[in-house]
């Protein structure tokens, strides 16, 4: 009897761990995931030009540049939309005219800039990718 007893035990303890996993697993499921709600999109860019400029009286960074197709396009460098570890003049300067990069971009409107606006850090790459 004694064994009997144990069998069921240990067979209730398992019965009660599976249950619980598939509890854990179905809340994790239906919990939302946190997800940034900035409509962001990347870019690859040839950078013709840097320009700083002066904007309802602040100094706004700019860069224009030329997709794979020829089209021009100015985009903003801006203090909120980058991460906190970097900052406008490091990432301006990081640029450099008449090379290719690529960088996540948001709506101007987004975080209150005068241009689409360049969100963290930019990546140099070799040239346009296919």
């Amino acid at each position: 009897m004694n064994r009997e007893s144990e069998f069921i035990r240990g067979m209730m303890k398992y019965v009660v761990l599976a249950a619980a996993l598939v509890v854990i697993v179905g809340v994790l499921a239906i919990i939302p995931r946190r997800e940034d709600k900035r409509d962001n999109w990347m870019v690859e860019v040839r950078v013709i030009e840097k320009v700083i400029s002066e904007m309802d009286g602040e100094q706004v960074y700019l860069i224009r540049t030329e997709d794979k197709d020829g089209r021009e396009a100015i985009y903003e460098i801006n203090e909120k939309a980058l991460n906190e570890r970097l900052e406008v003049d490091g990432v301006f300067q990081e640029i450099k005219e008449e090379k290719y990069y690529k960088f996540k971009m948001a709506d101007r409107d987004e975080y209150d800039s005068h241009y689409p606006v360049v969100c963290g850090a930019v990546s140099l790459i070799e040239g346009f990718s296919e």
